[in-house]
């Protein structure tokens, strides 16, 4: 008896402890999930008088990056694709790091500068949509 109840106790252990998780990193949700939209872009460059960064957007599904630009200016273009989180920072697959900060439906990006270039710093601010 104590034979078969061991038996039965391991079998037990097993399946229980057996992987059932399909982690993907493409579907693991991160707090930037979703649809962003650039409403404005801080560095030290001319855009001209009222300028329209609506057609450059982000879509995070998981731990990929998607980058859609649509109107008169890229953004982004050579980052699509798996990128990883490490506390406040994200590193895109082109290995260019930024900072991010998420308050509600707002998000700021700010480029992570090489301190012997002048003037590479800039600030992308996106709105939720």
């Amino acid at each position: 008896m104590k034979k078969l109840f061991t038996i039965l106790f391991i079998t037990l252990m097993f399946i229980s402890c057996s992987s059932d998780d399909n982690d993907n990193l493409d579907t693991t949700p991160t707090p930037l999930e979703g649809k962003w939209i650039l409403t404005n872009v801080f560095c030290f460059c001319s855009f001209g008088e009222n300028p329209d960064f609506s057609g450059h957007k982000l879509t995070f599904e998981g731990n990929n990056l998607k980058v859609e630009n649509t109107g008169e200016f890229d953004f982004l273009a050579d980052a699509e694709g798996i990128f990883s989180l490490q506390g406040d920072v994200i590193t895109f697959k082109n290995g260019i790091q930024y900072t991010y900060a998420l308050k509600t439906d707002v998000m700021a990006i700010s480029f992570i500068d090489n301190p012997q270039i002048a003037d590479d710093e800039i600030l992308l601010t996106y709105k939720r949509g």
